[in-house]
């Protein structure tokens, strides 16, 4: 259950920013209303980040964000932040993990959809850590009033203890309040943020009202490292961890499809996020494309059909978008983001006709 606090917080919340409990957490969203004929979008943020990286802060252009050009492609946008140490949420939570996680985006999505009348399919959209999300979200979006079309994963891999680029996975200490501080992360988010504003012939965001608007410690079992929140320090519990985040629930999975970056100082991502979905991927493309039926009821021309299918998906469903990690941030970025969404979107589409 989704229940709105309104702006109670106004002056931490920017223009047209919700704040709510929802799984008995809070969680702060902002909806951009659109064409109800088309799908809604849905964003979910990476470590440390609010879902602000998705549509900016006033002092910053509209045009740099990708909520800008979802907007201007028809589609509803939603972006939703977890809870992590920023100003605009009160208190911390360090208890959170990826199944509180998926169940609060799931009730939020259901909230949107229902309220507004929106097409039943969605399209989701994680970006780094946001990525680990998505088994747990599929099996929260079971019997509710949407179904997931696909699941963008942007520079992210799935929860997989262990599919960590290696910065990721060390230097993890933990906050007074209990949660991972990634502060020895900022200043690659910096650098990679400047890249993108050189890229973009200006400055996306300043980086002081960057790291106080929208960056913040986060809880840690979310990382997905294995580690875990308990009695005031961290523990590490691998089968909890992957119960969590639904890792191996791959009849729960939406399709996975990939975009990236192009640069070295992404590498880890750019090299291994294909391969590392490849094996929830297959595995949700052969029960899309056979069903409950089963292999024995497959024609000859299917069969071969599906073995093609499996072996040229990883091609065929990913997809690279020039710059670094931050390569959805500034317009350039941005609004070719959009473009791969809806070309990834029509190639899901035509699976149909298997």
């Amino acid at each position: 259950m989704v229940k709105d606090m309104g702006n109670t917080k106004s002056g931490r919340l920017q223009e047209g920013e919700v704040m709510s409990i929802t799984a008995g957490f809070p969680v702060l969203y902002r909806y951009i209303a659109a064409d109800k004929s088309k799908p809604l979008m849905v964003f979910v943020p990476g470590n440390s980040h609010l879902a602000r990286i998705f549509y900016g802060c006033p002092e910053a252009r509209e045009e740099d964000f990708i909520g800008y050009w979802v907007h201007r492609s028809g589609h509803p946008f939603l972006a939703i932040s977890f809870p992590i140490a920023n100003m605009a949420f009160d208190g911390y939570y360090p208890n959170f993990t990826i199944a509180d996680w998926g169940k609060q985006v799931a009730e939020v999505i259901d909230k949107i959809v229902s309220e507004n009348s929106l097409q039943r399919e969605v399209i989701v959209c994680g970006w780094s850590m946001g990525c680990k999300i998505a088994g747990a979200l599929g099996k929260e979006a079971i019997g509710k009033s949407f179904s997931i079309v696909m699941f963008v994963a942007m520079s992210g891999d799935p929860a997989v203890p262990g599919f960590l680029p290696k910065a990721n996975a060390e230097n993890i200490t933990m906050t007074p309040e209990g949660l991972a501080n990634r502060e020895s992360l900022y200043p690659w988010f910096f650098q990679a943020l400047e890249d993108q504003s050189t890229y973009n012939g200006h400055s996306i965001l300043p980086r002081d009202i960057y790291r106080e608007r929208i960056l913040g410690a986060t809880p840690v079992a979310l990382i997905c490292t294995g580690l875990m929140y308990r009695h005031g320090h961290f523990e590490e519990d691998l089968l909890k961890t992957i119960q969590s985040a639904n890792t191996f629930g791959y009849e729960d999975y939406p399709f996975p499809v990939v975009i990236h970056g192009n640069l070295i100082c992404d590498a880890e991502n750019i090299l291994l996020n294909n391969s590392n979905w490849a094996f929830i991927r297959d595995r949700v493309l052969i029960r899309m494309l056979v069903g409950k039926e089963g292999l024995e009821t497959l024609k000859p021309s299917q069969w071969e059909s599906l073995q093609l299918f499996v072996r040229s998906s990883g091609n065929h469903f990913s997809v690279m978008v020039p710059g670094n990690h931050f390569f959805f941030v500034g317009a350039i970025g941005a609004r070719a983001t959009v473009e791969k969404i809806l070309m990834l979107q029509k190639r899901i589409l035509g699976l149909i006709d298997f």
